[in-house]
């Protein structure tokens, strides 16, 4: 009997233990059962039904109500209440920072322009979907899916001051006003006919880049920072780190076509002229000096170059063409030489088949060669219902 008692004591301790581990943050209140609901008790004491059977919903009702109690009883003091959205955000990039996000950078240089100044010092707890709702029509000179940028940054700010970071920075994420983005499918493409047309326009230390991201489907900045020892010319393949790329994942792009003879004159221009340049893509003699490059360096490696990309599609007939639309095309172009789906995205880098397949642009040429297989189609089925008919016609 003595020792029944000590194991249901013992166990007593260690359920005690458990409960007490599972416990929320101090002031925040409690969570209990009656019955088969969870009901919940503020640091107050008053009691409110969450009216859930499920513990996981009792808690987000134990956290709005919270809030609303910290909203309405300014005297109740929370360590996630004075928070700012500075904070958040400043909470957000060094999260990326940790995970080596490669575009952390250009987040925290859209969020000092826009959003720091005019949400930066306000109490994100005080803020709720009517205020963004407002940042966006005070935006309304900005494209709607600008906007959602801003406010996608933000909520990121709000999801890691509540669940990255202890203790939490704010009790609840707010919903946010995201219009809808199915619209903004970007259909720009090159031909081989724009290739062709594009390329005299630009400078020379411009086109083997030109050129490799016509043919692969890259990004600019994969592209840019490939370096001599990641090409290996007996392969026939470019090969990416994962440290390369912007999803972490190393990659081997073909080199094809126009490329292996653009590659091979970019090396025996490195090897004479600038031999200490490992990266492939790098700024011509012939170019430095002039206007757009005046601060360049000869044999120094390939930075912005966007207002002489601008000028040069714009002479050639294609003032809209970005150059990311070199990786639509490429991908395009790899659906219509018959390749694999599977083998795109290991060139591409895409890790899910949604983004390969909107890469895919049906645009009134393809449907124009696919005319005839319909044409075919119909007729054999016109000619079918023809024979049918004939055959059911009564012989004389």
């Amino acid at each position: 009997m003595t020792y029944l008692c000590l194991i249901r004591k013992k166990w007593w301790y260690t359920a005690g233990m458990i409960k007490k581990q599972r416990r929320g943050a101090k002031g925040e209140g409690s969570l209990y059962k009656r019955g088969a609901f969870w009901w919940y008790k503020t640091p107050q004491g008053e009691r409110f039904p969450t009216g859930t059977q499920i513990k996981s919903e009792a808690t987000d009702f134990k956290l709005r109500k919270l809030t609303a109690l910290r909203t309405d009883q300014p005297h109740l003091v929370s360590k996630a209440r004075g928070a700012t959205v500075n904070e958040l955000l400043d909470a957000h990039l060094a999260h990326m920072r940790r995970k080596d996000r490669k575009s952390a950078q250009d987040v925290e240089w859209v969020l000092n322009l826009h959003v720091r100044p005019y949400f930066g010092e306000r109490v994100a707890s005080k803020l709720g979907t009517a205020d963004f709702e407002q940042y966006r029509k005070d935006k309304a000179d900005l494209a709607p899916t600008t906007v959602n940028r801003h406010l996608s940054y933000i909520r990121s700010g709000y999801v890691t001051g509540h669940k990255r970071v202890t203790p939490r920075m704010v009790d609840f994420i707010p919903a946010f006003p995201i219009v809808d983005e199915s619209y903004n499918v970007r259909q720009g493409f090159l031909t081989f006919e724009g290739y062709e047309k594009i390329l005299p326009h630009l400078p020379e230390s411009i086109r083997p880049l030109f050129i490799c991201a016509f043919h692969v489907s890259s990004r600019k900045g994969e592209l840019k920072n490939v370096l001599w020892s990641q090409v290996d010319f007996e392969e026939g393949l470019i090969l990416l780190d994962r440290s390369d790329t912007k999803n972490k994942t190393g990659r081997g792009l073909p080199i094809y076509g126009d490329m292996l003879e653009t590659l091979t004159a970019q090396k025996a221009l490195r090897d004479r002229d600038f031999p200490e340049c490992e990266h492939v893509f790098f700024w011509h003699r012939g170019d430095v000096g002039i206007s757009n490059f005046m601060h360049k360096l000869p044999g120094t490696h390939i930075g912005q170059f966007a207002k002489t990309w601008k000028s040069a599609v714009k002479a050639a007939g294609y003032p809209n063409l970005l150059f990311h639309d070199l990786r639509r095309t490429a991908e395009r172009n790899m659906t219509k030489a018959g390749m694999d789906q599977s083998m795109r995205m290991k060139i591409s880098g895409h890790k899910t088949a949604n983004m390969s397949i909107r890469y895919n642009i049906v645009v009134a040429a393809d449907v124009a060669d696919e005319k005839s297989k319909l044409d075919h189609w119909f007729k054999g089925e016109k000619a079918a219902l023809k024979r049918r008919a004939e055959e059911l016609k009564p012989s004389n």
